[in-house]
């Protein structure tokens, strides 16, 4: 994503053009390029800073802050007129991604992966942490069978998206 960002940086970083226009085509560029298979990762706390720290980054760029500035985050989002959306919309696609999977009926198997119905013994050592693990903390529901019950229901699984995105 920062490759594209550099191969297009004379159209992001260009002052002629309305900033809300070059930040809706970064979403557009830069953002799907990012973004692609975000369904299926496994986010850990060094993951979702790094992201965070993506977006500033680009702000920054687009803004022309040199990195010897001492500019706060808050104060480059306020300039921007932005909201950090970047984790929240990862998160609203895994969550997405969630229902897409236990409702459908060719997704068995992951279903029987995700259930724990494979038999099979665990490694030794510290548990890693799971990708329902990250759905767990965000959408508040500790039980996997209350998530899974959640997430077969559309409408119950649109209103925890939003609570998510309000979040």
């Amino acid at each position: 994503a920062r490759s594209v960002f550099l191969k297009m940086r004379n159209l992001f970083c260009d002052k002629n053009l309305n900033f809300s226009l070059r930040w809706r085509m970064v979403k557009c560029y830069v953002w799907s390029v990012l973004l692609y298979g975000a369904e299926a990762w496994t986010l850990k706390a060094a993951t979702l800073s790094r992201i965070g720290a993506f977006e500033m980054w680009l702000l920054r760029r687009m803004f022309r802050i040199p990195w010897t500035a001492h500019i706060s985050n808050e104060e480059v989002l306020q300039r921007a007129q932005v909201q950090r959306k970047l984790l929240v919309t990862v998160k609203c696609r895994k969550i997405a991604y969630l229902g897409h999977i236990l409702r459908g009926e060719k997704y068995r198997l992951l279903q029987l992966i995700m259930k724990g119905k494979i038999e099979g013994r665990r490694g030794a050592g510290r548990r890693r942490l799971s990708w329902l693990n990250n759905l767990r903390k965000w959408t508040g529901i500790q039980r996997a069978e209350e998530l899974f019950r959640t997430a077969e229901d559309r409408d119950a699984l649109a209103a925890v998206i939003a609570n998510v995105r309000l979040a």
